[in-house]
């Protein structure tokens, strides 16, 4: 009896223990399904205000059709300009965050932009709205447009009828700085590169909102450091040391032609 009744008291211990496990996974698995739901919904509402918001001014990615339609940069072009300066996704939402509410030649990274559209007008936004914005530029897949198109972005390198671009000579100096820096480059590690490559572009930049530069010669300007901006994003962003010396050779071999056409 006493057998029996031992058996009965293990079989409800069983059976109790089985429950509370099953309403434990079940539990886990309703605060997971949950969880994924509301980042589905933050996403839609980040991408609602931001086409609402936006879109206004600015195409989700370029089309060369209606290129003599934009009138800001596209916001692929805004997310591949400052994700890698700011890898970090605190860090990128703040930067986007600071330079919509007070846009300013020295916040901003895409100085082609600025010249060819003007400094976007300073925009009151509720901050919470913006920050989801901002979250929403960072994460959201705009496709497969290729990188940094030609076609939308920059010509051809030409002389100024047979002759070389006459430049500052503040640029021009810069210019050679550039060029001695990168020849006697050595770093023992990525994250001196990924400076190397910021300090270039804040030189480029420098360059790019001169205001002397203007018509075909800044078109000129632009078409050069157009052709090395792949390189200084990637050098900026790369964790690895083998792409980085990579990027400084290519740097080393474009920053050549560069006297090519301007003087």
């Amino acid at each position: 009896m006493k057998t029996n009744l031992y058996i009965v008291i293990l079989l409800i211990g069983l059976i109790s223990c089985n429950t509370n496990q099953k309403n434990k996974v079940a539990s886990e698995l309703e605060s997971s399904t949950k969880d994924v739901a509301q980042k589905v919904e933050f996403n839609e509402k980040g991408y609602k205000l931001m086409t609402q918001k936006c879109y206004l001014c600015h195409f989700e990615t370029p089309d060369p059709s209606k290129k003599d339609q934009m009138i800001a940069p596209p916001m692929l072009r805004v997310q591949e300009h400052y994700k890698p300066t700011y890898p970090n996704k605190t860090e990128f939402v703040n930067a986007i965050v600071a330079i919509v509410k007070n846009p300013s030649l020295e916040k901003t990274l895409m100085p082609g932009a600025v010249k060819k559209f003007n400094l976007m007008p300073k925009l009151i936004y509720d901050e919470a709205e913006l920050r989801l914005i901002a979250e929403t530029i960072y994460d959201y897949d705009f496709g497969s447009a290729p990188k940094m198109n030609r076609e939308m972005s920059a010509g051809t390198l030409a002389l100024n009828n047979g002759e070389k671009w006459i430049l500052k000579k503040e640029s021009i100096a810069q210019i050679n700085a550039i060029v001695t820096k990168l020849n006697s480059y050595e770093a023992s590690d990525v994250e001196a590169y990924n400076q190397l490559g910021k300090d270039i572009f804040n030189d480029a930049k420098t360059i790019m909102l001169e205001n002397a530069y203007t018509g075909e010669l800044f078109d000129q300007i632009h078409n050069f450091f157009f052709s090395i901006e792949n390189n200084m994003h990637t050098l900026m962003s790369t964790t690895t040391e083998n792409e980085a010396k990579q990027q400084l050779e290519a740097l080393k071999t474009k920053f050549k032609e560069f006297h090519n056409y301007f003087e």
